[in-house]
């Protein structure tokens, strides 16, 4: 499946990917915003089934990043954006970031039936925030529980249900 936006496209990503993604994670940058590279391998190497991993180019095929959902639950129709970056340090502040979840967030209500998207970050990652702010209406903090340079951080959390996606439309 590949979902088509105006500057970017999120395809399946695969193992043909990975040398992207290793050099992404030896950017120091970006390996402090990610965090350990292993769930990121790891996941792209062994997809789980209840998840679904895309990575993300610009529209003229250059791989820039990657969104992978993770927790896929059909019962309670719930599921999270787990791992999501924009890799190509001259991609970022671009708006890719906005579009690419925007892209994937259509994917999980529209063609996977969800009533909830739920994401996370550390607070330290303005970027993220910022950008996750702008779609997900709902958010909450789970308090002093991500240490990082010498101290603790909130973990901030974001949500959007289906009637919130849909009256953005």
């Amino acid at each position: 499946m590949i979902l088509e936006g105006e500057h970017v496209r999120l395809r399946p990503a695969t193992a043909e990917d990975l040398p992207a993604y290793t050099r992404w994670y030896t950017d120091p940058d970006f390996r402090y915003y990610m965090g350990a590279e292993g769930e990121t391998f790891d996941t792209l190497l062994s997809p789980r089934p209840n998840g679904a991993n895309f990575s993300v180019e610009e529209n003229g095929g250059r791989l820039i990043g990657f969104v992978f959902v993770t927790g896929i639950r059909t019962i309670n129709r719930h599921c999270e954006l787990g791992l999501v970056a924009i890799g190509e340090p001259d991609a970022r502040d671009k708006g890719y970031g906005t579009e690419m979840l925007e892209l994937v967030l259509g994917h999980c209500f529209d063609g996977l039936g969800m009533h909830q998207v739920s994401i996370r970050t550390a607070e330290f990652n303005e970027r993220a925030c910022h950008t996750y702010a702008k779609i997900f209406p709902h958010e909450m903090r789970h308090r002093e529980c991500v240490w990082s340079d010498d101290r603790f951080w909130d973990e901030v959390y974001f949500d959007i249900t289906e009637e919130e996606w849909a009256a953005r439309a």
